[in-house]
């Protein structure tokens, strides 16, 4: 996902010539926005939003709607990273402004409208996961988010695996290993709490307290 945002940006400085320097409002954008993003995971929202905040005034104040909706769409990436819905309402209106069929697929993506998400449209390491996910074979789009070699890739398509098809004990533990791995407490607690319901409901007791046990140690 941070790869994509640079990209974003990398192709605005080809665009000036080698010459020029990224301008302000666009570092200061990116600049605020990586910061966002760190503290979201780690689970200090009140100190991410105020980034956020930042990142769309810079964005703002240059009336680039198209990278505005850019950072919205990532924000909402984010969220379904975490199991979490969004609204959407922001990213709806700008698009109406300044249509993009690429941010329009990636926006069907997340809301898990499969049908609408042109392959084509998405980020390359999606595109097999989409296929299964719209194919609704589950092992297939398991096997899919397994190869996606970018963690917060990995687990934005396990979001919306979970959120939108179904899941087992298998992706909420993968899940559960990259956001441990790389320390993003907000989704390793929401997979963990996940992981808890799933026990419970299918009777393993054991595992349910085990999974309890480890919760309780994270709210700490």
């Amino acid at each position: 996902m941070r790869k994509y945002l640079i990209l974003i940006l990398l192709v605005f400085i080809c665009a000036c010539g080698s010459t020029q320097q990224l301008p302000d409002r666009k570092d200061v954008a990116f600049r605020n926005f990586e910061s966002y993003k760190t503290n979201f995971l780690n689970g200090k929202e009140g100190v991410s939003e105020p980034h956020f905040n930042k990142a769309k005034q810079a964005l703002s104040d240059g009336n680039d709607l198209y990278l505005l909706a850019k950072i919205y769409l990532t924000k909402y990436a984010l969220h379904t990273a975490a199991l979490e819905d969004f609204d959407d309402s922001e990213f709806v209106r700008i698009n109406k402004l300044q249509p993009s069929e690429s941010n329009f697929a990636y926006y069907n993506f997340l809301k898990g409208n499969f049908a609408a998400a042109e392959d084509n449209l998405l980020p390359s390491n999606y595109r097999g996961f989409i296929k299964a996910a719209r194919d609704k074979d589950l092992a297939k789009a398991v096997g899919e988010i397994k190869s996606i070699s970018d963690p917060l890739s990995r687990l934005i398509a396990s979001g919306i695996l979970v959120k939108y098809m179904s899941y087992d004990e298998k992706i909420l533990q993968s899940a559960i290993n990259t956001s441990a791995g790389n320390g993003w407490r907000r989704p390793l607690w929401a997979y963990l709490t996940k992981l808890h319901k799933y026990y419970l409901d299918s009777g393993e007791t054991v595992k349910a307290k085990s999974t309890k046990e480890r919760l309780d140690l994270l709210k700490k």
